[in-house]
């Protein structure tokens, strides 16, 4: 099958899931504006009063009340309830037969209650609601589990509950079905989060294993996190972390400590001891939208560390990044301090310290004229790792500052901005080619580019990709000519800065969007980008055209997402490059593909199931294979079983270094933390 062939075969499969899922269309919900709406079989308004009896069903504000009988004062806002009550706001419930409750102020008494707030049940001998975002609960039972006499509970004599997301309680008790397991003076949890999870299995390299991890507060805002992992062929690995979430801030510190019995198991490596370790630091700042600190810094004993304990990081991240960056902007200008250093020694990295500031396209006074400017200021050094003896480090300080004016003009349908700019850059070292002189280049710059829109409404219908249909077509067309003073291969290499090159050239492209309405708003159906250059000038290239490049985002329905890039040859009429990602997602079944391709090199499929994930049973599976070179690089396959509160997992991993895994999980079925991906 030809890979061009293999294109469209995609794209006729992603029509056919978005043709599957059209017959679900979601309404959404009108809700009146007035502050409250009464039905009832019987309804009587006297002295302000009004009483309505029989089958009650309320909406006051934000909050849906159905009982035998409501008396309500539409001025003050009071109500007394009375007979089997179903009080719901948001993602909260209670269940009662007596309350009052203002739904001026949102605050009410409630008697013994039955509270459920996702994914929590409660059982509570008081309940009173203090203000618009806190609950005070007397004599609280806490589970996850719906029986009447569940396996796992807490108790507390007092606890609050904040913003329907929280519980802050006082002198609280862990039970086991009768047996208090745990006691804690001080509790905050936060009700999504898991506290407990429990993975048993067998693994080629790690032999038998059991992995913990427990998650217990220790400040209002900080979380104590203790992983206990049994290796029967490696040893025992002990993990101390800390989480913490304020308003503005969230982090989290993990440290890991292994004395490994075996650690040449996989790797025959001298930089590979028996004390094996990782420490991690996390965390984002935030003090206002455009005005952050983010910083992550990782530390190892040796590089193979993550490939063998943390599968999953490594998969996402063979090398652990380190670097601190501080953002300020605002509607205007934008600035970054940025440092990023080399911890471990056995790392290729370029260590680098930068400061930059932007200013994004500013008009100049009342002129027509507009200017964008980048500037940055760095030392840049590029370090190899230990053991390559054939590289060199080698490092400058570079002087940036690149300057665009431009002067947007519209003739009737045409829009055209012609622009000049100009860029230099300081280098304090270049090539020892060059003679490790400083050096100053210089890339002066003009362009025009031109563009025009049309619109037409195709349909008003409703039909399954949403109501209506319409097209908008973008031709367009830009010039673009620079011409550097030094040649690249005088230069440092560290970034796209030093990649400059004379350019002479034409892009010209047209854009495809199809909008329509998803739940009364406008939203894209198709957008797809289709250019090419037309090079003025070749510069050692070949023929007089690029290739043709392929930028689609094609959201085909509200549960149907296709994404695509990708070069086409059409000299040799070949795809030297080509990657998709297709997701549709139901509520019996979540499915991905992406498949990357890059000619010669690789043809990666990596699919993802999952069925029924809402069910008491589901299953999950996930593969990586390269047909290019027949290699499955790694497979899993999961089924779950949710029984009383207890969620149980048993499934199968594979890797194409050879190890395998057969592992058994235990946890909460509330919180389903257990889930395959690359390298559980």
């Amino acid at each position: 099958m030809s890979t061009v062939r293999f294109v469209w075969g995609l794209l006729l499969f992603a029509g056919l899931l978005s043709t599957a899922s059209a017959v679900e269309v979601d309404l959404p919900k009108e809700i009146p504006d007035e502050p409250f709406d009464i039905q009832a079989a019987r309804l009587e308004y006297t002295n302000e009063t009004l009483v309505a009896s029989g089958n009650v069903t309320g909406r006051f504000e934000n909050v849906m009340i159905r009982a035998d009988r409501i008396v309500a004062n539409p001025e003050s806002g009071d109500l007394h309830v009375e007979g089997n009550i179903l009080f719901e706001r948001g993602n909260v419930e209670w269940r009662g037969s007596d309350l009052d409750y203002n739904f001026i102020n949102q605050e009410g008494l409630f008697g013994p209650s039955s509270l459920y707030f996702e994914p929590a049940f409660m059982s509570v001998d008081h309940v009173e609601r203090v203000s618009t975002n806190e609950y005070l609960l007397r004599g609280a039972t806490f589970t996850t589990c719906p029986e009447d006499s569940p396996h796992i509970r807490a108790y507390a004599k007092e606890a609050r509950l904040v913003d329907e997301k929280y519980i802050k309680a006082k002198g609280v008790t862990f039970y086991v079905g009768k047996v208090p397991v745990l006691y804690m003076p001080y509790w905050r949890h936060k009700l999504n989060a898991g506290i407990f999870s429990f993975k048993l299995g067998y693994g080629s390299e790690w032999g038998a294993y059991a992995l913990t991890k427990t998650t217990l507060p220790i400040a209002e805002n900080v979380d104590y996190i203790t992983d206990i992992n049994l290796y029967s062929e490696r040893g025992v690995g002990i993990g101390q972390g800390f989480a913490w979430e304020y308003p503005q801030a969230v982090g989290e510190f993990a440290a890991f400590y292994l004395k490994d019995q075996d650690p040449h198991a996989r790797f025959d490596s001298p930089l590979i001891g028996d004390d094996r370790y990782r420490f991690k630091l996390e965390q984002l700042q935030n003090f206002t939208d455009t005005h952050y600190l983010n910083t992550k810094w990782n530390y190892l004993s040796d590089p193979a560390i993550l490939e063998e304990f943390f599968k999953s990081e490594y998969r996402n991240n063979a090398q652990p990044e380190n670097y601190l960056s501080w953002v300020y902007g605002n509607s205007h200008v934008g600035s970054e301090a940025f440092v990023s250093k080399r911890l471990n020694d056995f790392y290729d990295n370029t260590d680098r310290i930068e400061y930059s500031a932007d200013l994004y396209r500013t008009r100049l006074g009342n002129s027509p004229f507009y200017l964008a400017s980048e500037n940055s200021l760095a030392h840049l050094e590029r370090v190899y790792a230990s053991t390559n003896t054939v590289d060199s480090a080698y490092d400058t300080a570079r002087l940036d500052t690149a300057n665009t004016l431009y002067l947007p003009q519209r003739y009737g349908f045409l829009n055209l901005v012609p622009r000049a700019s100009y860029r230099v850059t300081y280098y304090s070292k270049t090539d020892a080619g060059n003679g490790g002189n400083d050096e100053l280049r210089h890339i002066p710059g003009a362009g025009i580019e031109a563009s025009l829109q049309a619109t037409k409404i195709l349909s008003e219908r409703e039909r399954w990709y949403g109501k209506g249909l319409r097209h908008k077509i973008e031709p367009y067309a830009d010039y673009i000519y620079e011409n550097t003073s030094i040649s690249t291969d005088r230069l440092h290499q560290f970034d796209g800065v030093d990649e400059l090159t004379d350019e002479n050239k034409v892009q010209i492209g047209l854009r495809n969007v199809l909008q329509t309405k998803r739940d009364g708003r406008l939203a894209r159906f198709i957008d797809l980008d289709l250019y090419t250059y037309y090079l003025v000038e070749k510069n050692e290239a070949k023929n007089d055209f690029d290739f043709l490049y392929v930028d689609a985002r094609m959201p085909l329905a509200k549960r149907t997402m296709v994404d695509l890039e990708g070069v086409y040859d059409w000299y040799a009429g070949k795809l030297p490059y080509f990657n998709t990602r297709i997701l549709h997602d139901r509520d019996d079944i979540v499915f991905s593909l992406e498949y990357l391709y890059e000619d010669s090199e690789r043809s990666l499929w990596t699919p993802r199931i999952d069925l029924f994930p809402k069910s008491n049973v589901s299953f999950e599976a996930y593969a990586r294979y390269d047909d290019n070179s027949n290699d499955l690089q790694e497979t899993a396959v999961i089924g779950y079983m949710n029984w009383c509160c207890m969620r149980y997992g048993l499934g199968y991993h594979y890797y194409d270094d050879g190890e395998q895994r057969v592992m058994f999980s235990i946890g909460l079925s509330a919180f389903p933390e257990a889930r395959l991906g690359s390298g559980l």
